[in-house]
């Protein structure tokens, strides 16, 4: 399913613009695709960033500083298509299909207006059994990096059957333990954002 287009993009991060439901945008550390038809490359990035955008009219604007607004409006204005834009993070490519995924940044950005999907659990899983990306991800500059990783590996794990989801976590800790062997209190830091990610979905 299309959830929006490219807007603009560069060697490590790209910008969409979707108008789809709230109940159907792409969540923070969600994996994404999409495409540079001239290269035959499929390009995969991690959401870190979704900003809410005004509408055409303004009405968001002028709800939200309206004195005695109507309950019925706002959640009328609540349950539009309203426009917002996703930075993503671009931390692999496939160079045509049945081609293995790399992790690293594609040879080529995406192209403006180029249709981005959401990846599947398969597409996930697949994505994610290697970790060659963590580095591409805890290195970014200017996104909370620590935080998009750590959401990622939850939604990864929830990608996954429930017999191979434990396996998966310790995984990712024993990498990131040697990725961040010389900062220790980053290390700790992370994994404990994992761990409540991971209390919270059981709750």
């Amino acid at each position: 399913m299309i959830v929006g287009k490219v807007l603009r993009a560069n060697m490590r991060t790209f910008v969409f613009g979707t108008r789809v439901p709230v109940s159907e945008v792409p969540t923070f550390g969600a994996l994404v695709q999409t495409s540079n038809p001239y290269r035959q490359v499929r390009i995969y990035g991690l959401i870190y960033d979704i900003a809410l955008k005004d509408d055409e009219g303004g009405m968001a604007k002028l709800l939200s500083v309206a004195e005695g607004a109507r309950e019925e409006d706002i959640e009328w204005m609540r349950g539009q298509m309203v426009p917002l834009e996703v930075s993503v993070l671009c931390v692999g490519y496939q160079l045509g299909d049945g081609q293995p995924i790399r992790h690293g940044l594609p040879p080529q950005p995406p192209i403006a207006l180029y249709g981005i999907e959401c990846c599947e659990d398969g597409a996930v899983e697949s994505f994610t059994q290697q970790l060659g990306f963590f580095r591409l991800v805890l290195d970014a500059k200017d996104i909370p990096c620590d935080e998009l990783l750590a959401a990622c590996i939850r939604l990864a794990v929830l990608a996954r059957p429930q017999g191979q989801r434990q396996p998966f976590v310790v995984h990712c800790g024993r990498e990131l333990a040697r990725l961040l062997s010389y900062d220790s209190l980053r290390l700790e830091q992370v994994l404990m954002r994992i761990r409540s990610s991971n209390e919270a979905r059981k709750t």
